[in-house]
């Protein structure tokens, strides 16, 4: 028994060694091996290395592995570079590389090579070689300037100019001079090298040549029917006529697959649909899709291999150019053709359009087909056409927004962007663009023309890796304590929407049908966020079931039936009937586990302690779930081989499938999963081989019970199914406040076009809208407003009494009327109706396809919002005509209604602004507090304590007026968005003319009242009450200004001649007079309520008490009420003490 026990261990070791040495085989014949030692030489010598090779050199996985084992100057066998980072430009990228170098290196992940990516980390304190992304590069340059943790920086494929890659090239220009002993290798194939060469001052270049076999090259040009029919849709016809050649024309015998370069995902499902119908008849291809989009299990299938007899067609888009290398590939199909995203800064819009590709990219392409033997490149287009493509590839920096790049960058101490040395500068007006937009959210303040200095809320935005929208959404969030359900509104915006489009008409109705349940008249965010909360729901089912997570009576009435059938609580199967990427749904779990993790480090978010012990993860799970992790993986990189069945629904299918092969939950399972958790049988935690097969929960499952709490998100799940309309109305604020000034008005024909279209795109389908920079935007069409347009016309008209909760009302009746009350005289707006209740859309990014669409879109209340958010409103005397930020009027029929939202806005705006000021200074002082904490401060130990004391005793008083301020503002928000104490209006987008001649522009021969020197408690000059100079009117805060608004001149009316009567100059001089000081009168009492603001917040009483509602008063009502007047300003006609609705439009008929 010992011999044949001895036997096969030999045999064993055997195939071990014989594996090795192929290793170590293939790494001697690649090209870049005889290069070793130069490239070493060069670095003894130099700080910066250029290291250009053709496809297929070995570059990628070789120069960090001859870093890592580089031996010290002085002989010792101590490492020469203890840490070498790897920057990779995509995350897939970095977890092959990090597999292949490992597995050469003859370790396991995650310890000697470890890589980092988004969501996902696999490192130690003996990791040697990390691969990370270009981004998380840029983070961690944020809290260590000088990467101190790195004796090496390689950035590869630099070539690619990723907007990250040009900010990192201008950090380690400044680090290298900063840093003599650190060492910087650039790694780029043979494309302008010299470009990076000369930015770092002619650092020498090292050229490996490729090891590429020979490539034929084919130009097989579309007809001109074929480049007619693919104007709207790609012609699949080539393609399948390129499988029919290749198989006619090479022997079956002669192994090679085939590589397509299409443009996007759209074209890639064109194409396979196309392809796959020709490998059913045929039984000789298996076609697979490689986009980013698709989960990791459908990307992972790229690399297996096929069975003998057939080939395999990979359908990809330009990331298989570069960052992806797949063995077997002998044929490449080049369309000549790619989705480029731009930026529009005029319009600020995204732009995704398909274009052609630059001869580098055409020669990268190539070079994927000589990587294993003799290639064959077909082309489809001429060769006239590749000898006018673009040399090279349009740097991203000129074709993306830069606000978060520049935001980093001044985060990190840059006092002028604009001098920072970029290998190619961007265009200056781009990056005057983004200095605006930092401006406007607050995130920095001028401090001339050209600078700005960034603010405590720059340096939180800087922190959060998210667009700066969503970026404010999670701060807002924070002084309200609305984190835990915002979180989860942000993150389903953040990541790509999960919900996928169905392709056939009849999976369209059964997706349509199951979706129902789901959908949201407030939005997609919050569609996609009550999804999510079911998707939780179910899995914490699962969880019960199994044991993992405990559940008393009340929570299993409420998540339902832990012990129901497995077919029934599925996540996979109830993903795919409703068209749902499941993967996804993951991805904003960890999402919004990582912005909790932010907002915990700058203070923001409290609740974490509750959380934290809600955690089952102690070390011993954690190192076991660590260790399930690596041998999952393990399993998953075993290459297999493909079937023909892999051809069936390759787009649609996720590891969803995994549970199906896992097999069914029993009570055998169960006990296998609890003995894996407890590690029974007297082995350690996890100790059962590693594996969870058999115990009915996948790794990443365990992963959601042990690591983001899943408890604690099905609670959260339950009590956002219980959320009032005042919750929601709060929500609103916050995401509208983040998104502001992103906003679009509906168009006046909206009403039209539902009425007269429909059809299977939905109602809403040819609805417009216009945005402060681009006008006739469409919904695009899986948005939930497609289907459910009725919510976006304003309901209550004239004489109409609102329903209290608009939202809850039938949708029947939110149909736009087919008539309209009459307007005021001179009013302009066509189309345009009075209602209390219009309604805007905020969106969260503009893209152009096929035409522009609003992405991500929120309903919220036109008036409400545009008073809290707006930068600049300016008014009338009678403030019954508003124009907000010189884009958007509204007019108004009660001025006292009017006066008092504008008195209620000016209070909420003021108490806002001063919360979020505490919670800034808050995160400020924490982070001067983390920074120094080495004590040597000059101080003694008494002064210290005195010190000490004061700062507890001034937080204390911080942390009181929070409480109030927050508390105060959740009461009045909901009660300012909730009641349409506005009264009447209308609503319409100001064109261009209006805009140029709308503002007063103050003229000195005017009587008109200077403003006394008035100013509120709070110190700040910019609270003193003047005249504008720029508009005219009374500058009552710094975004509104009272009385600004040139008159509209009524219909019918003529302007007097000049030297006609001259009698009433004297009379309209005097009216002049007096309706200045009734303006000056008004912009006082407006102004008075920034220091009944701030006083309502440190507890201090006003003298009158006229809302008994509350038991603070919120100071806005009674100064109102103060000025109310019961004379038209216009005709001198006296009107009713409380005039109705009727009465008001009654009399604005007849006036004058």
């Amino acid at each position: 028994m010992h011999l044949i026990f001895d036997m096969y261990l030999d045999f064993v070791m055997k195939q071990r060694w014989a594996k090795i040495k192929r290793l170590h085989n293939s790494r001697q014949n690649l090209p870049i091996a005889r290069f070793r030692e130069p490239l070493l030489a060069e670095l003894a010598k130099q700080q910066v290395l250029v290291v250009a090779g053709d496809t297929g050199c070995g570059k990628s996985t070789q120069v960090p592995q001859y870093l890592a084992e580089a031996k010290a100057a002085n002989g010792d066998d101590a490492p020469r570079f203890k840490r070498i980072a790897v920057t990779q430009p995509r995350k897939i990228a970095c977890v092959s590389l990090a597999a292949r170098v490992s597995t050469e290196m003859l370790c396991e992940k995650g310890t000697k090579v470890g890589y980092q990516v988004r969501f996902e980390k696999h490192k130690s304190k003996a990791t040697q070689i990390l691969f990370l992304t270009e981004g998380l590069l840029l983070r961690q340059m944020q809290s260590d300037p000088f990467l101190k943790e790195y004796d090496v920086v390689v950035l590869d494929e630099v070539h690619e100019r990723h907007w990250q890659t040009d900010c990192l090239l201008g950090l380690m220009k400044c680090l290298v001079m900063a840093r003599p002993e650190m060492r910087l290798v650039l790694m780029s194939a043979t494309i302008n090298v010299n470009l990076f060469a000369n930015f770092f001052g002619n650092c020498p270049i090292l050229e490996v040549p490729g090891r590429l076999y020979p490539i034929t090259v084919k130009y097989c040009p579309l007809t001109p029917a074929e480049i007619a029919a693919s104007e709207d849709r790609i012609d699949p016809g080539p393609y399948v006529r390129l499988l029919q050649h290749i198989d006619n024309t090479y022997s079956i015998s002669e192994r090679g697959d085939l590589l397509v370069f299409l443009a996007g995902m759209a074209q890639i499902q064109t194409v396979m649909e196309a392809c796959k119908a020709y490998a059913e008849q045929t039984k000789r291809w298996i076609v697979l899709p490689l986009h980013s989009a698709l989960p990791a299990y459908t990307q992972e299938k790229i690399f297996h291999t096929p069975p003998d007899g057939v080939r395999k067609c990979v359908l990809a888009t330009n990331i298989a150019e570069t960052s992806v290398t797949i063995d077997g590939i002998r044929f490449v199909a080049d369309s000549g053709r790619v989705n480029e995203l731009t930026w529009d800064s005029l319009s600020r819009m995204r732009r995704l359009k398909e274009t052609a590709i630059s001869k580098a990219s055409a020669d990268q392409r190539k070079g994927r087909a000589g990587r294993t033997g003799p290639g064959v490149c077909f082309r489809f287009f001429k060769e006239e056409d590749y000898n006018e493509f673009q040399p090279f590839t349009t740097p991203e920096i000129r074709r993306v927004p830069l606000d978060l790049l520049t935001l980093q960058l001044m985060a990190m101490g840059l006092p002028d962007v604009k001098r920072f040395p970029f290998i190619e500068p961007p265009e200056m007006k781009s990056l005057d663009e983004a200095l605006e937009t930092i401006v406007s959210h607050g995130a920095g303040v001028r401090c001339n023309e050209d600078q700005v200095s960034i603010t405590p809320l720059g340096r939180l935005l800087a922190d959060l890796p998210v667009d700066l929208a969503i970026g404010r959404i999670l701060i807002m969030a924070s002084l309200f304590r609305l984190t835990e359900p915002v979180l989860n509104l942000a993150a389903g915006v953040a990541v790509q929407n999960p919900i996928g489009a169905a392709r056939s008409g009849e999976s369209r109705l059964r997706q349509a049908e199951a979706l129902q349940p789901f959908e949201s008249d407030h939005g997609t965010p919050f569609m996609i966020a009550d999804i999510f909360d079911e998707w939780v729901q179910m899995k914490s089912r699962s969880a019960a079931r199994l044991g993992l997570i405990r559940r008393d009576a009340d929570t299993d009435d409420r998540v339902g039936d832990v012990g129901a059938d497995d077919k029934h609580n599925s996540t996979q199967r109830w993903a795919r009937r409703l068209g749902l990427e499941e993967q996804r749904l993951y991805e904003m779990v960890r999402l919004r586990g990582q912005f909790l993790d932010l907002l915990r480090e700058a203070g923001l978010y409290s609740a974490g302690e509750r959380a934290a012990s809600k955690k089952l993860a102690g070390t011993g799970h954690r190192r076991a779930l660590h260790h399930a992790q690596h041998r999952e993986h393990l399993k998953n990189k075993r290459k297999r081989v493909l079937t023909l069945q892999d051809n069936e629904d390759a787009v649609n299918s996720d590891s969803g499938d995994d549970e199906d092969r896992r097999g069914s939950v029993n009570a055998a399972s169960i006990s296998r999963l609890h003995s894996w958790l407890t590690g029974r049988k007297g082995g350690k935690v996890g100790d059962l081989g590693g594996s969870l097969e058999g115990t009915g929960i996948s790794v990443r499952d365990l992963e959601l019970v042990l690591c983001h709490d899943l408890d604690g998100l099905t609670e959260w799940a339950d009590i956002h199914r219980r959320r009032t309309h005042g919750d929601l109305l709060l929500l609103k604020v916050v995401l509208a406040s983040g998104l502001y000034p992103q906003l679009a008005v509906p168009d006046p024909a909206n009403a039209y076009r539902v009425a007269n279209k429909g059809g299977a795109a939905g109602p809403g389908a040819e609805m417009v809208f216009h945005t402060p920079t681009k006008a006739f935007v469409a919904l695009q069409p899986n948005d939930v407003f497609v289907k459910h347009p009725d919510c976006l016309f304003p309901r209550s008209r004239d004489g109409e009494e609102p329903p209290a909760d608009r939202d809850a009302a039938d949708a029947s009746t939110s149909r736009p009327p087919s008539s309209h009350p009459p307007p005021r005289p001179g009013h302009k707006a066509v189309g345009s109706q009075f209602a209390t209740d219009h309604q805007l859309l905020a969106y969260l990014d503009l893209l152009e396809t096929t035409k522009p669409f609003l992405v991500n879109t929120i309903r919220v209340p036109a008036l409400p919002i545009l008073l809290l958010n707006a930068r600049e409103i300016d008014t009338n005397a009678n403030v019954t005509r508003l124009v907000f930020d010189r884009w958007i009027e509204i007019e108004l029929l009660d001025p006292e209604a009017a006066q008092r939202s504008l008195a209620a806005a000016i209070w909420l705006r003021t108490s806002l602004d001063r919360l979020l000021q505490i919670k800034l200074e808050e995160s400020q002082s924490r982070r001067l507090r983390s920074t120094d904490q080495s004590g040597e401060d000059g101080f003694t130990e008494r002064e210290r304590e005195e010190t000490a004391a004061e700062n507890t005793n001034r937080a204390s008083k911080r942390e009181l007026e929070c409480r109030r301020l927050q508390r105060l503002l959740c009461e009045n928000l909901a009660a300012f968005l909730g009641q349409k104490t506005s009264g009447l209006h209308t609503l319409r987008k100001l064109n261009a003319v209006d805009a140029k001649s709308m503002f007063v522009t103050h003229s000195t021969d005017k009587a008109v009242p200077s403003a006394p020197t008035t100013t509120s408690s709070s110190s700040s000059s910019s609270n003193v009450v003047h005249v504008n100079p720029e508009k005219g009117g009374f500058q009552v805060t710094p975004y509104l200004t009272i009385n600004s608004l040139r008159a509209v001149v009524p219909r019918g009316r003529k302007p007097t001649a000049s030297g006609a009567d001259e009698e009433d100059s004297g009379d309209e001089e005097s009216s002049e007079t007096t309706e200045g000081l009734g303006c000056l009168d008004l912009a006082l009492r407006l102004h008075r309520q920034v220091a009944l603001a701030l006083g309502a917040g440190r507890g201090e009483k006003p003298q009158q008490q006229d809302n008994p509602s509350s038991d603070e008063n919120t100071g806005f009502e009674e100064d109102a009420d103060a000025g109310k007047t019961n004379r038209c300003d216009r005709c001198g006609k006296t009107l009713p003490s409380k005039p109705s609705a009727a009465d008001l439009l009654r009399h604005k008929k007849h006036c004058r």
